[in-house]
Formats: structure tokens, sequence, C-alpha cells
């Protein structure tokens, strides 16, 4: 059996008149989930008598633009293009398989990999196209009635060589476990039938990738210097002690991880790769600390195998770079900054050879908690400054803060309020480390990421169809109105924000987004 998986071409929107995407454009990035996939299907193939052929296509590359259609937004038109190859250019790699993997996390790529499912069911009309991911687990209607034949709910690792094994023997796919097809009813509130064990999983299937120095975007930008190739993004766990209201990562199942014995197995494998760099992308490594509300450890060898295994990665010469987040509150304890945690994670030295250890961390501040307490995980806001402070002590002087506007309790008060804390905290590290302190703050538009809570709790704000324009579901847009941001106004006040609180260079640099005119339009 010939089994394609493609990563369908990016999702890029511009305004019409202007030369820079709305939403970021990392076609770069380097690439784990299908990797991870095809290690799968190699890993449970032969026990279920396949002989699996295994080609990952990576559409998001080749640098072109195909548009498709034009959105009203605002007093603006966003036009919508796929970046990347285009569809016609793959279509002898179409023919060549027997059943194609399409995955769809974000919704703003949601009509891209539909389009891609349709085409190829176009061009090879008896084959079984398969589709999953955060966003076709959410959403699997919108999947199979745009050309998917079948949806994977949820986590496809154990699941996605059962359905390649009833597929290839005529079988009846109702006996397969988290899988959807056209003729099924319209699913309710979606379970995981099982949990994946983090230590079964096998190392990447990296061979497939091809090139991995093409890969050189790390998520947030250019890294500094010194920081070298080839890079990778990995997860040592899934899930996350918390259940934040924005994020998809608790309909990935309870928290699980892997142990430090199996974390050093996919670091060798790695070095045997060519890889120098990680790019930390799972939902919260830090939550193998979690504490009851009593103060007893979640897991009792937790914050010993987190130690070890970013002492693993200290000795095999790694660097890396936190790029979905980091809970850094808690790397203070008891009023304390807790200095082993902060000095196993965020150690750094710069050689001859390199960057080794930390080079950059992305720090969730979410809402910071104003107006209204959504996120309990967030330290008050002199203790949040006391970390990050302290983290400039350990020479991470790339620092990147994610926050969100746009929830309905966020009035423009509230907002000014988010920026004079940015500003405070640029302005006190700034002078803590005047020469190295290099701040980027990523403000985000309140996204109704479907599989979030947000979604089912705020969805009736939505001044879109999320079915018709689902590219409008993007952090960087906003697509509701409340009581005191239409949505438009929500973006401009993003636009404005990332204009006051960032260096235009920087900008350029890390984002390359559109920038203006928009903040002259609040009203």
């Amino acid at each position: 059996m010939k089994v394609n998986l493609y990563y369908a071409p990016f999702p890029s929107q511009t305004f019409e008149g202007y030369d820079h995407p709305v939403n970021t454009e990392r076609p770069l990035n380097p690439k784990s989930a299908l990797p991870t996939l095809a290690a799968g299907i190699r890993q449970h193939g032969p026990a279920l008598g396949l002989d699996c052929d295994v080609e990952i296509v990576d559409m998001q590359l080749g640098g072109e633009r195909t548009w498709y259609k034009t959105i009203d937004y605002g007093p603006e038109r966003l036009a919508c293009h796929r970046l990347g190859t285009p569809f016609e250019a793959c279509d002898d790699t179409i023919r060549s398989a027997d059943v194609h993997g399409l995955t769809s996390n974000f919704t703003n790529g949601a009509q891209v990999v539909a389009d891609l499912a349709s085409h190829i069911k176009q061009v090879s009309p008896h084959s079984t196209v398969v589709a999953g991911g955060v966003d076709a687990t959410a959403r699997p209607r919108y999947y199979l009635d745009r050309g998917a034949d079948i949806v994977v709910q949820g986590e496809a690792d154990h699941v996605f060589p059962q359905v390649l094994r009833a597929v290839a023997a005529g079988e009846d796919l109702r006996t397969v476990p988290q899988v959807l097809t056209r003729d099924d009813p319209e699913p309710g509130h979606y379970r995981q039938a099982s949990v994946l064990d983090m230590n079964a999983l096998e190392p990447m299937a990296l061979d497939l990738v091809g090139d991995l120095s093409l890969y050189t975007d790390t998520a947030e930008g250019p890294p500094p210097p010194g920081v070298e190739p080839n890079y990778i993004c990995f997860e040592t766990s899934r899930g996350c002690a918390w259940r934040c209201s924005f994020c998809t990562a608790p309909s990935r199942g309870r928290y699980r991880f892997m142990t430090p014995d199996v974390v050093d197995r996919h670091f060798r494998h790695f070095k045997e790769m060519g890889v120098n760099t990680i790019v930390w992308q799972e939902d919260n490594p830090l939550s193998r600390i979690q504490e009851t509300v009593g103060g007893r450890a979640v897991h009792d060898e937790g914050r010993e195998e987190l130690l070890e295994i970013f002492r693993m990665a200290r000795s095999h010469g790694f660097a890396w770079e936190f790029a979905n987040g980091i809970e850094f509150g808690k790397f203070r304890v008891d009023g304390k900054i807790d200095v082993e945690l902060m000095d196993a994670l965020l150690w750094n030295e710069q050689t001859d050879g390199g960057w080794r250890g930390c080079y950059r961390v992305q720090i969730p501040l979410d809402n910071m908690n104003l107006a209204k307490l959504r996120f309990p995980k967030l330290l008050a806001f002199g203790e949040q400054l006391e970390v990050l402070s302290a983290m400039l002590d350990y020479g991470v002087a790339h620092q990147t803060y994610d926050l969100f506007i746009g929830y309905p309790e966020h009035s423009v008060e509230v907002v000014d309020q988010f920026t004079a804390g940015c500003l405070q905290i640029r302005d006190t590290l700034s002078r803590q480390s005047p020469a190295t302190y290099r701040p980027y703050f990523n403000v985000f538009t309140l996204a109704l990421l479907p599989g979030a809570r947000d979604y089912e709790t705020l969805r009736h704000l939505l001044a879109f169809d999320v079915d018709r324009d689902p590219e409008v579901i993007a952090i960087f847009l906003s697509a509701i109105n409340t009581d005191h941001l239409s949505y438009w106004d929500a973006f401009c006040r993003r636009v404005e924000m990332t204009n006051r609180l960032n260096d235009g260079a920087d900008i350029a640099t890390y984002d390359g987004i559109y920038t203006g005119p928009a903040s002259a339009r609040i009203g």
C-alpha cells in the first residue's frame, strides 16, 4: 500500500492593496506531526499485516501564492491565498497513492486542507482520503462534506494504522475507534477511545522529511547568531495540568509524558539526523511539577525527571527554545525563585562551536487576569516581573510575550491597562540589561478555536460563519463582536498595541505582518 501524508499549502491572507500578510507565514517551521505519524505506521503496520510505502509531501514548500477567495473584513477586503506548491503540481504524486492522510490543526487553514481533499478525489477518485488533527477532530463534518472519506478524531498515532488495515482489507471502518465516515450521523461530543502512552512513541521518521536544512524558521522568527540548524519541533508530553478556556490542549486527553530514558532515545536519534536545535512545542512541560491545592506533587518523580531531561539536553549539546510558551509562574515557589529549576531549563552558553542551551523563551501573559480571573496559573503582576527579571540573570535575553485581547470584559480601558503593564515589563527589564534584553510582544486577539471551551461558550458572539470563512479564526484577526469592541475595533487595537510595544524592525524580523494603517481607524 502506498500512503501519502500531506502538509497542505500554508494559509496566507493579505488586505487588498497591501503586501504584508495579516497572519504570520511560517512554512519553513520544522515539522513533526507527520514524521511522528509515519513512525507509528512503521511501528504498528507489520503486526497488522501491512507493508506500507510512506511518503511525506510538504506542499508548504515552493513559495507560490494561489488566490482562492476574498472576504469582506471591516472596511477592507481580505484576499486568501495558498502559499507553497500548487495542487496541480502534485497530481502525479497523488495518483501514485492508495491512501492520503491530511493533517488540519489550525482552523484558518481549514479550507485549504478541504480544497486539497477535494482535489485529491478529483485526481484519484478511487483512493481514500483521511483527515485528522485538532480542527478536524472538532469539526469532522466540515471535512467529510468537502472531500474527506474518513476523519480520525484525536490522536492518530495508533488509530491511523488500523484505518489502513481496514481500508486494505475492505473492512467496515466503524470497527475502528475514533473514526467517522461520510455515512455516519452528525457526531456528538468527541471522546478519546484510548490515551496514547508517550513512552510508546517511536522516534520521528525524519528520513522521510528530506533535507532538514530547508526548515530555517524556529516558530518565533530567526534565532540569535550562533544557534545552528538543523532544527526540530519536539514534545515529551501531551496535554496540560490546566484547562485554559482559549486552548485546545484539553481536547488531547489527560496530561502524560515520557520518562527520561525514552526522551534520551529521541535525543540520540536527533543527533544521528544532524539536529542541533530543539524547538519545544509541548503544551506545558512544567505540568510535570504540578501540585495539588494542598501542595502535594501530582507526579512524584516529575520534578527530578524534568531536571534529568534538561541535563541530558545539555550533555548532548543542544540549543533550545520554548516556542509554545512555558508556565513561568512555576519558577517561583513559596515566595522564592526556584534556582535549581531555572538553571536546568534556562542554562546557556555561547562558544566557538555555537550556542548551547536556552536562547529564547515565550512567556504566556495571557490576559494578565485583568477585569476577570480567567487563568489561575498566572502570578500577580509584581511576581511575574520578579520571575522575568530572574530569567535575565540566566542570560535569556530573548523573551517573547503572548497576551490576548478581545474577551467580552475587555473594554478600551482594560486594553489600555494591558499596554501599560507591557510597557512596565519592557522598561523595567530594559534598565536591568540595556545591552542584551530583546523583548517582543505578540499581541493576539481572542480566537475561538474549535475544540476549546471558549468556542462553546462565546461562539454566539461570532460575526462570521466559521464554515464559510474559517480564515478569520486566527490569533492576528478578530472574529467576534462584544459590548465593548467590534471585531474590527479589536483588530485595530491589536495593531496599535503591536506598533507601540515593539520596534518596527523587530516586527519585520519576527512576524513580517501587516501593521497599518488600520491603527489610525480605531473608533
